[in-house]
């Protein structure tokens, strides 16, 4: 199951794609979209919650 990132892997993640923040969204986006899929196949009853925020949400540009 794919899970959003803990703070090693978004600190990797933000060095590996900081010439290019859009293309970080594009895959975090396409991570989200999978894991939301997985999370209701196995609990229909139980849409997810919160999952731009878990995914996206830190990645995006401050300022």
């Amino acid at each position: 199951m794919t899970v959003p990132p803990c703070q090693p892997a978004k600190l990797a993640l933000l060095t590996e794609y900081r010439a290019n923040r859009t293309a970080l969204l594009i895959y975090l986006g396409t991570l989200m979209h999978e894991a939301t899929n997985q999370l209701t196949q196995l609990h229909a009853d139980h849409p997810p919650t919160r999952m731009t925020e878990r995914f996206l949400s830190w990645a995006r540009a401050r300022g």
